[in-house]
């Protein structure tokens, strides 16, 4: 490390650049680029080491399928709303629910489509939601960020599970067990700090026949189930790249949508062509690249966060202390669960020595999962967090240190879940 600086330090800086950069000269993807620049630099990369790194984490099938499945999720998200299809599905869901309870359905809804920054998808639902515009645009933001990553502790089809399964040896009913209670602690912190103060009643609309809501479900429908059969059908599209499914599926909701309700040339034209979609695709650009100088093993063929570990375990730092620093560390500078799984989990797995009991399995599963989850959803580099910060024009500072207030009820009660555990099991 430069300057014998911890590593810890280091991260934990580069992190405060992005959220400082942000809020001066509001261009993110400078932002994060500030950051990771900060972190290659004294972190001892060598100017050669950073262009070559640079280069090769943008030009990459993964990076560019990922930048795909971005601009196809924007261009679907803008189809659906102009062709009145997110629109028919809010009013179907007004007919039948409302308030509080709405306004979080929807995200949580949405929340069932493994997507990076699926939380694009659910902003104009949100928003649409607020029919006597009464809510505030951080409220809204909130909202829609929170509950948008309800489901992501233990849902099979979300890539962090699925490492899980393979770094620990679990089947994905035990991940269930382990970690539903989380989902309810997410709620629970939700309800508190983010729905229960907000002034509005319930009340449903008025409507002759209810709009059949499974149906303006089609989208959501066609991306979960055909990313799902075409991962067992065609296995190999994940050797090309993890995120083949989801394109496919995404462009074959489009298609659907088009046939369906379909949408004049002008109107694809200005969809294609929208400024805020390049945009978005500059900061995945930036995000990639932090990403990529944070888990590529430095010149001496050691990872940053191997550094990291060992710098802990020589001030003393427990194992099962570990199990939640790690992750909620991994979590902050990656910003996405198969960044926090994938760089803390075979760390903090192997703390547990050779076959090691269940019960410290589960217990390892618990605290790295809660804290790992804190983590991302506090990271000024989530996805999630930065498009919908991006669409309803709120301060990404601000509401991350509102967002403490709620994390804290999720980390109460992965302690006590895992005490439970601990305990009785």
């Amino acid at each position: 490390m430069l300057w014998g600086i911890p590593v810890i330090i280091i991260i934990f800086i580069s992190l405060g650049i992005i959220l400082l950069a942000d809020r001066l000269i509001k261009n993110l993807a400078l932002s994060v680029m500030a950051g990771a620049l900060f972190l290659a630099v004294f972190s001892g990369r060598s100017l050669k080491a950073i262009i070559s790194l640079t280069y090769h984490s943008i030009f990459n099938t993964d990076t560019a399928m990922l930048l795909v499945l971005i601009y196809a999720m924007l261009a679907m998200s803008n189809q659906i709303k102009t062709n009145r299809i997110m629109e028919n599905l809010t009013m179907g869901l007004q007919t039948r629910i409302s308030g509080k309870l709405l306004l979080s359905s929807v995200p949580a809804l949405v929340g069932l489509i493994p997507m990076p920054g699926g939380a694009l998808f659910s902003a104009p639902l949100v928003d649409a939601c607020d029919t006597d515009h009464i809510l505030d645009q951080d409220s809204k933001s909130r909202i829609n960020f929170w509950f948008r990553h309800i489901w992501e502790l233990w849902f099979p089809l979300y890539a962090g599970i699925l490492m899980t399964m393979q770094i620990t040896g679990l089947n994905i009913k035990q991940i269930f067990c382990a970690n539903f209670s989380m989902t309810i602690f997410m709620i629970l912190g939700g309800y508190i700090f983010i729905l229960k103060g907000l002034p509005i009643k319930s009340k449903h609309l008025s409507s002759p026949k209810k709009l059949p809501v499974l149906r303006y479900m089609t989208p959501i429908i066609t991306i979960v189930a055909g990313t799902s059969v075409l991962n067992i059908i065609f296995p190999w599209g994940q050797r090309f790249s993890k995120y083949t499914s989801l394109v496919l599926s995404i462009l074959l909701a489009i298609i659907i949508c088009q046939l369906w309700k379909p949408i004049g040339k002008n109107s694809w034209k200005k969809i294609l062509l929208l400024k805020n979609s390049w945009q978005m695709l500059l900061v995945i650009i930036a995000i990639t690249i932090y990403g990529s100088f944070l888990k590529t093993p430095l010149e001496n063929n050691i990872y940053i966060m191997d550094i990291m570990r060992s710098e802990l375990n020589g001030i003393g730092i427990p194992s099962v202390l570990l199990f939640a620093i790690l992750p909620l560390i991994s979590g902050l500078a990656t910003g996405i669960q198969l960044g926090f799984v994938g760089t803390s989990f075979p760390i903090i797995f192997s703390l547990l020595g050779p076959n090691p009991a269940m019960k410290n399995v589960y217990i390892m599963l618990i605290l790295g999962y809660g804290f790992g989850h804190i983590g991302q959803m506090l990271s000024p580099v989530h996805v999630c967090n930065i498009v919908t910060h991006k669409y309803f024009n709120t301060s990404l500072l601000k509401n991350t240190i509102f967002l403490l207030k709620p994390c804290a009820i999720l980390a109460l009660g992965s302690i006590l879940t895992a005490a439970f555990v601990a305990i009785f099991i």
